[in-house]
């Protein structure tokens, strides 16, 4: 389940759309579909090209366009914005071009091959990590930590744990929730499947992180 790091940048040129997996049949074609590519100015971003200061840069232009499997035929609808960059070819020379910059992918492409077994309560949530991938990193990150919740759910890893109260030490005492920290350490000393802890935690690291502060980067998601 690695990821492929030169697939997820943030823009790419129209003409060079990486070979993003189809999320029907995982199969790297996807491709743009001939005319489907627009892309529309806004009406303040032309008044703004009136200033003698104005850059290109400053452009600002939205965009959307389908994908289609070459293998499956599945579509996958995108869109977003266009970010204005110098672009270099490779005797080192320069001009500024328009760069798609996807904020929405649906269905999404599949950031890490999901196993057929994967139950689909945890799958569920995952798909939606990859769409949120696209428009927000911290919303990424509650749902990949979720899918956490939900594969301690199919392994049925206790969700409550019961608190006495030492002043009445004969009543049963009050359920209270347990963290995803417990219920992690919880798993994997049933299991003893030692090898998953560090993974896990660091999952639901993430996905507090995304949760409270939302202050995760692209690399730090892939």
């Amino acid at each position: 389940m690695a990821v492929d790091r030169t697939l997820w940048h943030a823009s790419f040129l129209p003409t060079e759309i990486p070979h993003f997996p189809c999320p029907r049949c995982s199969k790297p074609f996807l491709g743009i579909v001939k005319d489907t590519l627009h892309i529309e100015e806004t009406r303040s971003s032309k008044n703004n090209k009136k200033s003698p200061e104005w850059e290109p840069e400053w452009s600002d232009e939205k965009f959307v366009c389908l994908l289609s499997c070459s293998k499956c035929g599945d579509i996958v609808a995108v869109s977003g914005r266009i970010s204005v960059e110098p672009n270099y070819d490779d005797d080192g020379d320069w001009q500024f071009a328009g760069f798609l910059e996807p904020m929405s992918m649906y269905p999404a492409p599949h950031i890490i091959t999901l196993p057929q077994k994967l139950p689909s309560e945890v799958r569920s949530e995952m798909e939606l990590a990859f769409q949120l991938f696209w428009s927000d990193f911290g919303a990424c990150a509650t749902k990949i930590r979720t899918s956490v919740e939900r594969l301690m759910d199919h392994f049925k890893v206790a969700r409550f744990r019961r608190a006495k109260d030492p002043k009445k030490p004969a009543a049963p005492g009050k359920l209270k929730p347990l963290d995803l920290s417990s219920r992690i350490d919880k798993f994997i000393s049933t299991t003893g499947a030692i090898v998953h802890k560090e993974h896990l935690h660091a999952l639901r690291i993430a996905g507090n992180l995304g949760t409270h502060n939302n202050t995760l980067t692209r690399t730090e998601m892939l």
